[in-house]
């Protein structure tokens, strides 16, 4: 996964919001091709303008941390993160791969301090506010689902609204204007385990992560699609619903997917084939 694939993850969960991401592209100026196709270049400036204007469109200020609690875990560290045993192996997979897809070393790190855990996020001084916002809103309300409630959430900027909204979105308090930024949780929490925990879907996932892309336009998309042929072909038992489970999704949003981003290989639409066929 690379920076442009972290940033239309972000970019992805405008629906949930009422915005079509296209749009509010074509209405900043940037090529509106670009939260669907992986080829067309996304970078951090276009990132800022996208969100600035989907700001004005939707007369949000707190628009990150809305589109948080709306939308669904997405992007495939997401997906990785689900498959773990407990939440502190989903936590440690998290820190361990953030840093590819953020291309920021560290850019997530997970740190024992006394009784608590912290999740600390150093993702650049430059990403904007709604970003950041979204990114350790996500990491909260997916750690509370699980049962490891968020006790108190740091960052570094002034808030963009209420502080009383942000406290209701990630039901702890939320210190602004600190030294760095992240989240704490009790550090027995670690051991909880996952409903969604599937063994052999981490490790494919983990794999295709640990594979450098094939080329460098290589889209996260597919290299998902080639972790969850791998899984079906490593393990028979785990047909498309229970893998679709353990990815936080059904087996028809599943399949969906994996043909909406892979028409264009034959392999992937021999899986997307293969996957409709286990679920018959």
């Amino acid at each position: 996964m690379s920076l442009g694939g972290a940033f239309r993850v972000i970019l992805s969960g405008l629906t949930s919001v009422g915005l079509d991401p296209a749009a509010v592209c074509a209405e900043a100026g940037v090529d509106p091709r670009a939260p669907e196709d992986d080829s067309v270049p996304l970078g951090l400036d276009d990132l800022t303008k996208v969100l600035e204007r989907a700001e004005a469109m939707a007369g949000d200020a707190l628009l990150g941390l809305h589109m948080a609690e709306r939308t669904p875990g997405r992007g495939v560290l997401s997906y990785l993160a689900r498959t773990q045993r407990t939440v502190g192996e989903a936590l440690q997979a998290y820190e361990r791969f953030a840093g590819d897809a953020w291309e920021t070393e560290a850019a997530v790190r997970v740190e024992r301090r006394g009784g608590t855990a912290f999740v600390g996020f150093h993702l650049g001084p430059l990403l904007p506010r709604h970003a950041v916002e979204y990114v350790v809103a996500r990491t909260a309300i997916s750690l509370g689902r699980s049962g490891a409630h968020a006790r108190e959430v740091w960052v570094q900027h002034t808030p963009g609204g209420a502080s009383g909204e942000y406290e209701r979105v990630l039901r702890c308090p939320v210190r602004f204007g600190q030294s760095e930024t992240g989240l704490s949780l009790r550090a027995d929490d670690l051991a909880r385990p996952l409903r969604t925990a599937n063994s052999q879907a981490a490790a494919a996932l983990a794999a295709a992560l640990a594979r450098p892309p094939a080329h460098r336009a290589s889209p996260a998309s597919a290299r998902l699609a080639a972790a969850v042929e791998a899984a079906l072909v490593g393990a028979s038992r785990i047909d498309r619903e229970a893998l679709a489970r353990s990815l936080g999704m059904s087996g028809k949003t599943l399949a969906r997917r994996l043909a909406m981003v892979s028409l264009s290989r034959p392999t992937c639409r021999n899986l997307c084939r293969r996957v409709s066929a286990r679920s018959a």
